[in-house]
């Protein structure tokens, strides 16, 4: 009786097993870089924007070499079915070290659970936004960004920014500025496929509201993504907006402008950001165009204070595959203006010298699908006051920004290999 039971127990069991779908997956790709950090000397009394550090700009020389992980991860997903067309859905995927730092936590990266069918795809959890999505894999001669990329300038305003985060909410840092994320306390919504056309929606809860000096505030992040595919052709638009995360903060503006400090009157924020990215691969070429609007706005009732900034980059590249297919080689570049600005009570604000040029080439041979080697040459050129850089920022020693205006250039040789 005991054995007829345990058979059926097993049995019933297997039958479990095998309605659920399970895969490991991963991606290595470990790097190493030449980078060098040089500026230009400006004295006190030069012309300066308004948001630019009082005093002249020191303009040390600093370069060395670094190994990462990149964006090295290991993962499993699984998928159950439901019936009708319906399933369960799971992920989660974690950062790897492959140069022996620190990674993270388990699940920090895409992680979600959720349920997809007819309607789509919906789940919670720790997700790429459809901003990020929007030029991720496509945009990109190796899936590595560390190369120097189109998210050098496109997503980022500058003023040492990070170029990408992970983050839950709001956390009183520069991150909170950034537009290429990885967003916690996430629900998003995927449409299927209509005719070429594909959506993504997505709602970060706020589980970071607090009372400031001024008032309650209440961080969320909203974005939207609608992509058109056609053959060779590709477009993507995506937008994003952040509700009283206080970007501007981190833009030049004085501490008062941080509702976290005492004294500050500002009472809300709303940082809005458009993207527009074009591929088109064609005998054995793919051109890239993209284009984006970054836009800061703080409800600061501190007359003189920075109540607005926006600015609109711009990015181009070509990549050419010859040799069977195996070969490839690239040239990109990208555009940053200098922006606008504006200040409580009407005040004049500059922002001159504020924005940047970026130019990326390099070559990669593919020994398969899922293996590559490549070699890149990278590099940002700030105007005067700009505090662009490629990712990881390079330091001038003791994990010290580089000073606004300075020029970065970076050799770096990688190996990149999924499974």
């Amino acid at each position: 009786m005991h054995g007829t039971l345990l058979a059926m127990a097993l049995g019933m069991g297997v039958c479990e097993v095998s309605q659920a779908q399970v895969q490991i997956y991963g991606h290595l790709t470990p790097m190493t870089d030449w980078v060098s950090v040089s500026a230009q000397q400006v004295p006190a009394s030069a012309p300066r924007p308004t948001q630019a550090p009082a005093g002249a700009i020191n303009a040390p020389t600093a370069s060395g070499t670094r190994m990462m992980s990149g964006i090295s991860y290991f993962g499993m997903r699984g998928k159950e079915d439901l019936g009708d067309g319906y399933a369960a859905i799971w992920q989660i995927e974690t950062p790897v070290s492959i140069d022996g730092k620190s990674t993270g936590s388990i699940a920090g990266r895409n992680s979600n659970v959720g349920l997809s069918g007819p309607f789509g795809t919906a789940f919670l959890g720790n997700w790429d936004t459809p901003y990020q999505w929007s030029t991720l894999s496509v945009g990109s001669p190796v899936r590595n960004p560390y190369t120097g990329d189109l998210s050098t300038i496109l997503s980022n305003p500058g003023f040492n920014v990070p170029n990408t985060t992970t983050q839950s909410g709001r956390v009183g840092n520069a991150a909170d500025a950034t537009f290429n994320r990885r967003q916690g306390n996430s629900l998003q919504y995927w449409s299927p496929d209509w005719a070429g056309f594909h959506m993504r929606l997505s709602y970060s809860l706020s589980q970071g509201g607090m009372t400031t000096p001024a008032g309650s505030i209440s961080p969320q992040v909203f974005g939207a993504g609608l992509e058109y595919l056609n053959g060779p052709l590709r477009v993507r638009y995506a937008y994003e907006m952040h509700k009283d995360y206080f970007g501007l903060a981190w833009l030049g503006a004085p501490p008062s402008a941080n509702p976290s400090n005492p004294g500050s009157r500002a009472t809300g924020s709303r940082d809005d950001a458009h993207k527009v990215l074009i591929v088109f691969t064609y005998a054995h070429t793919k051109w890239v165009a993209g284009w984006d609007r970054l836009t800061y706005r703080t409800d600061d009732g501190t007359t003189g204070n920075l109540n607005r900034y926006q600015r609109d980059a711009f990015y181009a590249m070509v990549q050419h595959w010859f040799g069977g297919g195996q070969h490839s080689v690239w040239l990109g570049g990208g555009y940053a203006m200098n922006g606008a600005c504006s200040r409580t009570g009407g005040a004049v604000c500059n922002t001159d010298g504020l924005g940047a040029t970026q130019l990326n080439l390099g070559y990669r041979y593919d020994f398969s699908r899922r293996t590559d080697v490549y070699l890149a040459y990278y590099q940002v050129i700030n105007r005067v006051w700009g505090s662009y850089g490629f990712s990881p920022r390079p330091t001038i020693g003791n994990g010290v920004n580089a000073p606004p205006g300075a020029h970065n250039r970076g050799i770096g040789f990688g190996i990149e290999h999924s499974f």
